[in-house]
Parts: C-alpha cells; sequence; structure tokens
C-alpha cells in the first residue's frame, strides 16, 4: 500500500509540476533581422556617416603625423652645428657688408662715395646716391625675383 500511495503522490506532483511549467513557458513567433544598418536599412545613412567621420578622422591623423615628421626633419637640419655656424657667419658678412656701405656713403675725411653698388651672391642688388642739392641719400634694393624696395633719409642725420 505505501507503494500506492508513493506512486501516487509522485504523479500528483509530476502533474502539479508539468502544470505549472506550462503556465510559465510562453512562445513567440521566430523572427530574424539583421543588426547591421547596411543589411537592414534602418539607420543606414547615420551608420554611412559614422564611417565616413571615422575615414577622415584616420587620414587627418596620419595626415597630421607625416606633417609633423617633415617639420622635424625640417627642423633637426636647420638645428645642426654646421647650420647654425653658417646662419652666424652669413649674419657677421651682412654686418660687415652694411657697416662698409655706411661708411662709403656717411664717410669723412675724403672717403666719402656720392654713389655705389654691390651685387650679392643671390642676385641682388643695393644701389645708393646723394642727389645733388637734396641732402638726402637714397638706397635703392632690387631682390632677384625683381623686387624694388627704395629708402631715402637725410644725409646730415647720420654723418
Amino acid at each position: 500500500m505505501s507503494k500506492i500511495i508513493s506512486f501516487a503522490i509522485g504523479f500528483m506532483m509530476g502533474m502539479w509540476i508539468c502544470n505549472w511549467f506550462d503556465n510559465q513557458v510562453h512562445a513567440g513567433e521566430l523572427t530574424f533581422k539583421f543588426s547591421s544598418p547596411s543589411f537592414s536599412g534602418v539607420g543606414q545613412s547615420s551608420h554611412y556617416l559614422t564611417i565616413e567621420n571615422i575615414e577622415h578622422t584616420r587620414q587627418a591623423a596620419i595626415d597630421a603625423k607625416i606633417k609633423s615628421d617633415a617639420d622635424k626633419v625640417t627642423s633637426d637640419a636647420k638645428n645642426t652645428a654646421f647650420a647654425k655656424f653658417k646662419a652666424n657667419l652669413e649674419a657677421r658678412f651682412y654686418t660687415a657688408l652694411a657697416k662698409q656701405i655706411t661708411d662709403n656713403v656717411f664717410g669723412s675725411d675724403g672717403n666719402q662715395q656720392d654713389s655705389g653698388t654691390f651685387t650679392g651672391t643671390n642676385g641682388e642688388t643695393v644701389v645708393w646716391t646723394t642727389p645733388s642739392g637734396t641732402g638726402n641719400v637714397v638706397v635703392t634694393v632690387t631682390e632677384s625675383d625683381g623686387t624694388v624696395t627704395t629708402f631715402t633719409m637725410p644725409k646730415e642725420d647720420n654723418s
């Protein structure tokens, strides 16, 4: 008898569990949708815009890196000991040249010249004249590309 009672209780519990699962489980229709906007079309324009922004940002970073590297090479070339020496030597030559021209224009004790010309190594030309009766000195600088600059200054202030 105890076997029948055990069987009946087990059978009832099994039915109760099956009924409980039946109430808890709900099924719906299975549907498939692409999650990528390239396939589904939902949000497609913003998807393409995002891709374009990513590509643009990457290209801008690459271009900035290339420019930075080129600027560094140029800067390194200008900062060598030889380049600094060359720039310093050129500055001293131009200072000495300016002093010689000044001495020739505004010189004293008969060393003064009323006109003169200097031609530089890059094709630039410096011409100075002292027009009679004006009391001025006219200095004309012609660049190698043809650009002309003229300075007029009173001679008396600098003698």
